[in-house]
């Protein structure tokens, strides 16, 4: 059992009116994992040498080995952990953990890189509902889920969804600064390659001053849309070993990064978007490489398809070094036994029934 679970089963032990532990989740109370993305963005056509018109292109071949040498990652999960009793109405409290590790590429082997691993264990809760003095005189990590305009009007499983969505931020913000710290470490003429699970552009975004740094994001997730109706279309029909044409991603006025579609792999009566990633890369200074570039990243993305990531389901758009950085993260993650251990040290109460408390 962690140290986290210890103090939360003694603070359940000392402050249990009004709280319901919950040892038996339904199916409504299950916390999917939120969409990393959705909606509409718009792109700009980013130049490439001899090509005017948005277009899709076979990867040329290269004998160039990649060079990608370390590959962030992350997990998370959430947990309906107990509901609690207060003045806005029963509250949930969501159990959430969070873990995020760079793997380094040495003589073609994956090792786990120390001091670029980190995991957090937290609450998440609708905090205005509580005494938040509590939890920080008993050690236990919280983070807000609800807003306060939110409280006595939201639906127990919206909260739920909210808490979901917090715990999937706080991933982000992990990964985000496990890969700046990997950033800052790199000395100006490193030949190192950081491949990143997902988009870079708040990670571009976040750097203290602008510049081309080695970093390449791969997003699995398609359901933004960036492109027009006839360009995805073109998108949707790529073979395997193709990519289209760059572009740049438009986000509140901003475009942080260039982008483009990649087909990793393909097989007949597949889905559309079987195989298929969007790359991001850091704006280059000198547009003339662009198509020089995205062919090269391409080549090196396509040869990190071996070995196959199989048997996760995601194994078309999933790179087998990201899945490596999973499993080593879920064999050191708390288990279910521990989880169920930690509650069983707490009392079966039968709070809810109690009057009314802003307490805990």
């Amino acid at each position: 059992m962690t140290d986290f679970l210890r103090k939360l089963a003694a603070f359940l032990q000392e402050h249990s009116e009004g709280v319901q532990v919950v040892r038996q989740l339904s199916s409504e109370d299950t916390i999917e994992p939120p969409d990393e993305e959705g909606g509409f963005s718009q792109a700009m056509l980013a130049s490439e040498p001899g090509r005017k018109e948005f277009g899709v292109f076979e990867v040329p071949r290269s004998d160039e080995p990649t060079q990608f040498t370390h590959f962030i990652d992350g997990i998370q999960h959430s947990q309906l952990l107990y509901y609690q009793l207060t003045l806005y109405g029963v509250m949930p409290v969501v159990y959430g953990y969070v873990a995020a590790m760079v793997l380094e590429r040495r003589n073609r082997e994956l090792h786990p890189v120390p001091a670029l691993t980190e995991a957090h264990e937290a609450l998440y809760l609708p905090l205005k509902a509580f005494d938040a003095s509590l939890f920080e005189r008993a050690g236990i990590a919280v983070h807000d889920s609800l807003e306060e305009r939110e409280l006595g009007v939201t639906s127990f499983q919206t909260m739920l969804v909210r808490a979901g969505a917090t715990v999937a931020r706080v991933r982000d913000q992990l990964e985000r600064k496990l890969a700046l710290r990997w950033i800052n470490q790199q000395e100006r003429d490193s030949g190192d390659w950081l491949l990143v699970d997902g988009s870079i552009a708040d990670l571009m975004s976040a750097l203290e001053r602008r510049r081309l740094v080695n970093v390449v994001g791969v997003s699995k997730s398609h359901r933004t849309t960036y492109l027009e109706l006839n360009w995805m279309l073109k998108v949707l029909n790529m073979p395997a070993g193709y990519r289209s044409s760059v572009f740049r991603p438009v986000r509140a006025g901003q475009s942080e990064v260039y982008s483009w579609y990649l087909r990793l792999r393909w097989q007949q009566g597949a889905s559309p978007t079987y195989g298929l990633v969007r790359v991001e890369t850091p704006v280059l200074t000198s547009p003339d490489d662009t198509r020089e570039w995205a062919d090269k990243i391409s080549a090196w993305l396509l040869q990190e398809t071996r070995p196959v990531s199989l048997p996760d389901p995601r194994y078309d758009r999933l790179l087998y070094p990201f899945r490596m950085c999973e499993q080593h993260l879920r064999s050191r993650a708390p288990s279910e036994a521990m989880l169920r251990a930690a509650l069983e040290r707490v009392g079966d109460t039968r709070g809810v029934n109690r009057s009314a408390t802003s307490g805990v």
